[in-house]
């Protein structure tokens, strides 16, 4: 099953499982980190990190080795389809999947105190970090920086340099994650001091409307986009994979508004019910009021 190659830039790779040494090293290195991390919590993990987001790392890294060192990487080389399913992989189910973890607080426990003090130190340091944690324009920044990411990687001069560059593709599955970590990041925690509901629902639909724009334009395409797939059944390729990019993904974005909306709808409702109590509350008491009279 062991196929040690590299799985792009035109090395030789029999279809099978690839180990592509940057990719391994990083992974090997987040499990091994979080494990050390998960060990050394204490009574904090419970509260930090409850089983069901353990079960979400796991899930996540599992994701993350089908997606990357798979035989599903040995056909994203040579098809658009499978190589759209794979950055979908990445960005919708990986991704969103990272952002539940809370895998960053585990990691941070693998280090002693005074590192762990150390790096918050020099993380408050850097301009604008500390702001980000409170500010309202980080989600939006975060919006920007997902959807930058997936037009910049996807233009075809880039996309193809990437599909014969190992180090470049490795640069722009990372891309792809960490940025989609992040922007899932803020819509998981809708309702909290950066991202009310009702940001939540623009936000997630201008994201997916620029998805849905990129899916059209690859779909409707009269010709193979992409220099790297050519040849008998391109074209049809690239319309499966603009369809992949257009239906799953949109799906995952219109969940997302709908659990917005609940969060908004929830809002408002207890809002109600706190208003309503409130006025029943007076009108007791001013019965009370009559009675006393």
């Amino acid at each position: 099953m062991t196929t040690p190659a590299w799985a792009h830039g035109g090395e030789h790779h029999g279809g099978g499982w690839t180990f592509e040494p940057l990719v391994t090293s990083l992974l090997s290195l987040s499990v091994l980190t979080y494990g050390i991390g998960l060990c050394r919590m204490g009574r904090a993990r419970d509260a930090i990190v409850p089983a069901w987001r353990i079960g979400s790392y796991i899930a996540a890294i599992s994701l993350l080795i089908v997606a990357l060192l798979s035989p599903f990487d040995a056909r994203a080389d040579s098809s658009f389809a499978w190589h759209m399913g794979q950055h979908l992989l990445l960005m919708i189910v990986a991704a969103p999947l990272l952002a539940l973890a809370n895998a960053h607080l585990v990691m941070l426990f693998a280090w002693p105190l005074r590192w762990r003090r150390r790096l918050g130190r020099a993380a408050v340091s850097v301009p604008g970090v500390k702001r980000g944690g409170y500010s309202k324009v980080a989600p939006w920044l975060a919006g920007v920086a997902f959807a930058l990411g997936l037009w910049l990687w996807h233009a075809p001069t880039l996309y193809d340099a990437a599909l014969e560059s190992p180090t470049l593709h490795t640069l722009e599955h990372l891309t792809f994650l960490f940025s989609a970590a992040i922007f899932w990041r803020m819509v998981s925690t809708v309702g909290n001091r950066r991202l009310d509901p009702g940001s939540a629902i623009l936000l997630v639909t201008l994201v997916g409307v620029q998805g849905n724009l990129m899916a059209a334009l690859i779909t409707l395409a009269p010709n193979p986009i992409y220099l790297h797939y050519q040849g008998a059944g391109a074209l049809d390729d690239q319309q499966i994979a603009g369809m992949l990019m257009w239906v799953p993904a949109g799906l995952i974005y219109l969940a997302s508004t709908a659990h917005a909306m609940w969060r908004l709808m929830d809002k408002n409702t207890g809002k109600f019910f706190s208003a309503a109590a409130q006025s029943a509350a007076w009108r007791q008491a001013e019965r009370r009021s009559d009675l006393w009279q």
